[in-house]
């Protein structure tokens, strides 16, 4: 039997992002993405932040799916610049296996205290040629355990 769980995520900012040209401010947004599920893909992505520049601030609330049983998918959090002609383009990315994220390991901690079940995290945000610009802050927790096929992943309403 199938079991899954939801993963509420606030998707809080990033801080330090590489800026992606010498004039002008960023418009950033995040776009998060888990695997699994049936093979389905979820994906949502954030409100734009116009006036954070390279520390964007969302404080925007999410929820996925995960399967509970095999741990084996990630959460892939892209930072990406609105693009004047439409598009994205993309400042850096952290993958965070849900695995850890249950586990509460590495960049994990408690958010609040000891009787909720809220974590924070804190991430590197790597860009594409490897290197560490910047970082990634978001609150999460687990929903209760479920069987039954999955719904899709819907924002929350904050």
């Amino acid at each position: 039997m199938e079991y899954y769980r939801t993963l509420d995520l606030m998707m809080v900012s990033a801080k330090g992002l590489k800026k992606s040209s010498l004039m002008g401010r960023m418009d950033v947004y995040a776009e998060a993405t888990i695997s699994g599920c049936s093979g389905k893909v979820q994906r949502l992505r954030t409100t734009v932040d116009k006036s954070g520049d390279s520390d964007p601030t969302w404080n925007f609330p999410m929820k996925f799916i995960v399967e509970d049983s095999n741990g084996l998918q990630t959460l892939v959090v892209k930072i990406k610049k609105v693009r004047v002609f439409g598009g994205g383009k993309c400042l850096g990315e952290v993958n965070v296996p849900v695995k850890e994220l249950m586990e509460g390991s590495a960049g994990v901690t408690d958010a609040g205290n000891n009787n909720s079940k809220l974590k924070s995290g804190s991430y590197d945000v790597i860009t594409k040629s490897g290197k560490v610009h910047g970082g990634l802050s978001f609150w999460y927790e687990f929903g209760d355990k479920f069987t039954g096929k999955p719904e899709d992943p819907v924002p929350l309403v904050g």
